[in-house]
Parts: C-alpha cells; sequence; structure tokens
C-alpha cells in the first residue's frame, strides 16, 4: 500500500474511533457487539481471553487476544491519540531499507505497520516480555519475512529479572514495577502474575545481529531509562530516532525523565507529534503533558 493510502486509510480508521457508539455499532453491528459483550460481560466473568483475526487498516491480517486489542479488533488501528499520530509519524518517517526496533511490541500491530514500511531491504526486531503476549507476537509476523520476534526483556544489564504480568485486560501495563498501578482500582480485581525473564542489553544484541538502528520506539510501563541506559553505544554511534511513551507526573515518571535526561546528555532534542504526523519542537514535556491534560503521549527524540 503506498504512502498516500496508507495514510486515508489511517484517516478512516480514525474517524470510526472518534464516532460515537451507535456510529461505530453501525459500521460494523456484529462485530461490535460482539467484542463490547465480550468484554463487559464474559471476560469479567471467566477471565479467559477469546482468540480472534482481523485486519490492520495497512492491510496486514492481525491475531489479537480479547478483549485486549478490542480497538484495533473494531476499527484496525490502534485509536488512542497519541497513537494515531505515531502511525502517521511512522508512515511519513520510516523508509525502504530502514531498522526499526520495537521494545515492548505487545501483539506487533506497530512492528507490522514498519514491515509494511520498510520493504524486504529493511529489518524490525519486535521484543515482548510477557509470556502470554508473546506467541501472538510470534504468530503476527510468521508471514513477515523482514521481522524477527525476540522473547526478551531489554535492561541496562544482561540478567533475568522478574517481569509482572497482568491479566489480559490490562496486558499493556505488563511491567518490572508494580507500584504505579498499585492505587488503581482495578488492580486489586485484576493482579499480576510474576515470572522471570531474560534481559538484555540493547547495545549487546545490536553488536550481535550486525543491526543499525533507524527508529527505536520503547513502551515498556516504568524501565524506560533502563532500555535507554542499555542502548547508549547504539545512541552515541547511530543516532537512531527515539520514540518513547511518556507518561504525565500523575501516573508516575521518574523513569521516563531518566530516560529524557540521558538521551538529552547524548544531544537528543525532544518533539511532539501534530495531527499531522509532523514533528513540532517541546522544550518541557511535563508541562505539555500537563497543560493538556494528557496522561501520556509518543514523544520522538531526534539528534539534529
Amino acid at each position: 500500500m503506498k504512502q498516500e493510502a496508507m495514510l486515508q486509510a489511517l484517516d478512516k480508521a480514525a474517524q470510526l474511533a472518534a464516532a460515537s457508539r451507535w456510529e461505530r455499532l453501525w459500521a460494523s453491528p456484529l462485530r461490535y457487539l460482539e467484542a463490547i459483550l465480550f468484554r463487559e460481560i464474559v471476560f469479567k466473568q471467566t477471565r479467559k481471553e477469546r482468540g480472534v483475526w482481523c485486519r490492520t487498516f495497512f492491510g496486514a491480517p492481525m491475531r489479537l487476544l480479547l478483549p485486549a486489542g478490542t480497538d484495533i479488533y473494531l476499527t484496525g488501528a490502534k485509536t488512542h491519540p497519541s497513537e494515531i499520530r505515531l502511525a502517521r509519524f511512522l508512515i511519513q518517517r520510516l523508509r525502504e531499507g530502514d531498522v526499526f526496533i520495537d521494545v515492548g511490541a505487545h501483539y506487533g500491530y506497530f512492528s507490522l505497520l514498519a514491515s509494511a514500511l520498510v520493504g524486504s531491504s529493511g529489518r524490525v526486531v519486535a521484543f515482548e516480555a510477557a509470556p502470554a503476549t508473546f506467541p501472538v507476537l510470534k504468530t503476527n509476523i510468521r508471514e513477515a519475512a523482514n521481522v524477527s520476534a525476540h522473547h526478551l526483556a531489554l535492561s541496562d544489564r544482561d540478567a533475568l529479572l522478574t517481569f509482572y504480568e497482568f491479566p489480559n485486560l490490562y496486558s499493556e501495563y505488563n511491567t518490572f514495577d508494580i507500584t504505579q498501578f498499585e492505587g488503581e482500582k482495578w488492580f486489586a480485581r485484576y493482579p499480576p502474575e510474576a515470572v522471570k525473564i531474560p534481559a538484555v542489553r540493547l547495545d549487546t544484541f545490536l553488536a550481535e545481529m550486525g543491526l543499525c538502528p533507524t527508529v527505536l520506539k520503547i513502551d515498556v510501563e516504568g524501565a524506560e531509562d533502563k532500555v535507554v541506559q542499555g542502548a547508549q553505544n547504539s545512541l552515541a554511534n547511530h543516532a537512531p530516532v527515539v520514540v518513547v511513551e511518556y507518561v504525565s507526573q500523575q501516573r508516575g515518571h521518574a523513569a521516563h525523565q531518566r530516560a529524557e535526561e540521558l538521551l538529552r546528555a547524548l544531544g537528543y532534542q525532544s518533539f511532539r507529534i501534530d495531527e499531522t504526523g509532523a514533528l513540532q519542537v517541546l522544550d518541557n514535556i511535563a508541562n505539555y503533558l500537563a497543560e493538556n491534560h494528557l496522561d501520556s503521549d509518543n514523544i520522538v527524540f531526534v539528534r539534529p
């Protein structure tokens, strides 16, 4: 799919996401009722996820475990405004032959999007630590010859670390640090399971693979500083664009601030992604989130 067609398809998905419940129901009544009833009734009673297939806005088939990924199932896209803007940015930024590193890939939505953008001469490397999530990621990338998936966490050291995996509904919050979620109303009802996961430094991995990253996306729920610390050589030598999901002060952004400090020490500047997918200079991330009443956003770091 060409860039213009891909952007138009994303616009349609965004419009559907912003529509009323009745409009979304009208667009796909059976699928909408199936997904919402499963999320609100069946899963809450059984705690068992359901496997489904859908097609993304850029044409790739994708396996999901509902209720996680309900937005992708209904619209073909991740529909949080920050994710819509990130998709627009990647469509306009990634080129044939680029190398995209997806840290915290979940089911592989952005990995599959990057796969379509970098082409057969490019590479996509997806990392996912959660044991229940990784098999779905593997399924989703099996037809994408330019994508490799790794059941690893990235950190500032090579070690076996304790990782916390939530039930499916909250699986995008899987983390090394559960303290940030202990005050949430849902936490007691959906407690995580502690598992041991091997972690590696990105510098070590990239050196062994002989890869030079073009874009590094980090979405790791509180371990952003560890990922950046473990990628210092790659960042210094190759200056990839870095995208970090950055949360507000209310959600606890100490790790994000430390990651920002490490990046700035290497000469990186921070940017927000506007509605068109273009970058706008952003000097104070915390103030930007607070002034716009955002609990999170994808912040882009670029070294001139």
